[in-house]
């Protein structure tokens, strides 16, 4: 469960951070987005807003849709983003074959429009809702497309699951081209983030009861959309406490690593550390950890790669980062994932003068697919097996239908009672004396 304190928390550090003119970022993302779901999230990230002279807009994004009606309902506010549709303008109408189709048969327009809109990108995400039909159907179309033209390794994606309740096609179309798409994540894909719509639901839900579905589709967006921002300015725009750091470069390096890619954040106060009392956060950090803000379920001590950057002002530095804090966190980072190749931790001080918290961000790299991705799975299987009983119970009716027979009475013709009275008569003249001579 998400921690609705600490994703207040941890969204007001970057609020601030985000009029700072020195704030940087590691990577210029550029997102591309494929269908309603995909294209709202890539718009929610183009439209991240900084204080940096000449990058108000640091991130781009190209929307590709078949649905002219959805696309039109995006509002951006970075003019440098560009819509496109393709199709006939009415959809793919949740059909995986359909949304493929129109891909392919718009590829080359597509290319172009790529190639302009992500030519100073340093990597670019793919973002697309699993279950409909032009995201989940042009995905893999998407991902060839940049695979071979230019953006080997220069690309991953961005998926959100549906929720359970969103029916069997939606799940299903989900669950096929998931198979797909873990084909080709040890080869041609970087990372892959997975974002679970039930988890962020299930959070909004509980703490915004009265709200909409369109206020919770504005949440997941953005949602989505910081998170990842946060984590690309951490280790561009802080200033490294000690030797220890984690820079762009090696930032880079763990969003080009094969395989899903695990975020965590949070904060706490910093008067809440005791260094000589290490379970004050290591517990914390473990839970935070496990639990994730897109998503959980994972087998993270399967990480090849991982970084923690922690973040604290000036003073609160002075006092917090020494070699037990520092050592401390590094063993059970080892304890958690002891086959990874790459486990730095990594300590910054920011310079805000109102913020009085301790704050921790997390990245797992190289991770396989989540648990509740099965839970997905054991959802369809129900669902089918529940439409296959509905559909014997009526095919017990078509089938007594079928074997139905009409019986016909025999119709009864009545005889004119005339016409035995004119018989009769025949016959008394049949008894008339014969001439024997006619005999002769």
């Amino acid at each position: 469960m998400i921690n609705v304190s600490e994703v207040s928390a941890t969204q007001g550090l970057q609020q601030q951070l985000l009029k700072d003119s020195q704030v940087d970022i590691s990577m210029k993302f550029g997102f591309l987005g494929l269908g309603m779901g995909g294209c709202s999230i890539a718009a929610a990230c183009a439209d991240i807003e900084m204080g940096k002279k000449n990058m108000k807009y640091p991130y781009t994004s190209l929307l590709i849709n078949t649905n002219k009606v959805d696309l039109d309902k995006i509002e951006a506010k970075n003019s440098l983003i560009k819509k496109m549709i393709i199709g006939n303008g009415k959809g793919a109408g949740r059909n995986l074959s359909v949304g493929e189709e129109i891909f392919k048969d718009n590829k080359e327009k597509i290319l172009n429009e790529v190639k302009t809109q992500f030519e100073g990108s340093d990597f670019i995400w793919i973002v697309a809702g699993l279950g409909g039909g032009t995201g989940t159907g042009s995905i893999i179309q998407a991902a060839e497309l940049l695979y071979r033209n230019g953006f080997q390794k220069k690309f991953g994606l961005i998926l959100t699951l549906p929720r359970k309740s969103e029916g069997r096609t939606v799940l299903s179309n989900a669950l096929e081209r998931l198979q797909t798409i873990t084909k080709l994540m040890s080869s041609a894909l970087g990372s892959v983030i997975v974002v679970d719509n039930q988890k962020l639901y299930d959070y909004y839900t509980d703490y915004h009861p009265n709200a909409s579905v369109s206020d919770y589709l504005k949440f997941s967006n953005q949602y989505v959309a910081e998170t990842l921002h946060e984590l690309n300015i951490v280790t561009a725009s802080f200033k490294p406490y000690g030797e220890y750091h984690f820079d762009s470069s090696e930032f880079e390096n763990l969003i080009k690593t094969p395989g899903i890619l695990h975020l965590s954040k949070f904060s706490v106060p910093a008067n809440s550390v005791d260094t000589e009392q290490s379970l004050t956060y290591v517990k914390k950090l473990e839970e935070n950890i496990h639990n994730g803000v897109l998503s959980d379920g994972f087998k993270i001590d399967k990480a090849s790669r991982l970084a923690i950057s922690i973040v604290s002002n000036e003073n609160n530095a002075k006092r917090i980062f020494n070699m037990q804090f520092n050592n401390a966190i590094e063993h059970k980072v080892k304890e958690i994932s002891p086959i990874a190749s790459e486990r730095p931790v990594a300590q910054y001080q920011y310079d805000i003068r109102n913020r009085n918290e301790v704050y921790f961000y997390a990245v797992f790299a190289g991770l396989s697919l989540p648990s509740s991705i099965k839970e997905l799975i054991v959802e369809n299987q129900k669902l089918e097996e529940l439409e296959n009983a509905i559909n014997e119970d009526e095919d017990d009716v078509l089938s007594a239908l079928s074997g139905f027979s009409r019986s016909t009475k025999k119709e009864i013709i009545e005889d004119d009672p005339f016409n035995s009275l004119d018989s009769t008569k025949k016959k008394n003249e049949d008894k008339k004396d014969v001439d024997p001579f006619d005999l002769i």
